[in-house]
């Protein structure tokens, strides 16, 4: 079940058997393509579809997605979208403090951890808050 208000909140995984994975898997991709702004949902489809062709970031984003349920808003800021599609470095590593929306960054070479190499966004596109390495967890707690 989807709760849903001004964006989309993905069910947070409960015990769900593994055998229900690929149904999982399925559902939200959709919603994750159909969030994507319509001149991208090719674009997305296709990196979706054919890993060996890129999308990593696209794909790490879709997992957790799937694994841990995050937030995810109705429409998908098109500049967001924008980086995985130019930047095939760019991984979801970063989040919003105040929604939660995954954001990527340029990992540094050395580390995961370490400060990236480049932050796309230090500003949230969908509600503005600031982003950081675990910036909505830490403020949740």
């Amino acid at each position: 079940m989807l709760r849903t208000t001004k964006a989309t909140v993905t069910e947070t995984p409960r015990s769900e058997p593994s055998a229900n994975l690929p149904d999982r898997w399925q559902r939200v991709k959709e919603q994750f393509i159909h969030s994507v702004h319509p001149l991208h949902q090719p674009a997305v489809t296709g990196l979706l579809a054919r890993p060996r062709d890129g999308g990593m970031g696209l794909r790490m984003w879709l997992v957790t997605l799937v694994t841990r349920g995050s937030f995810l808003p109705d429409k998908i800021p098109v500049e967001l979208t924008q980086v995985y599609l130019e930047a095939p470095e760019a991984l979801p590593l970063h989040d919003c403090s105040g929604c939660g929306l995954a954001v990527p960054v340029h990992p540094h070479w050395a580390s995961l951890e370490a400060d990236p190499e480049r932050v796309y966004f230090r500003k949230c596109p969908h509600c503005g808050a600031a982003t950081g390495l675990h910036a909505h967890w830490s403020r949740s707690r």
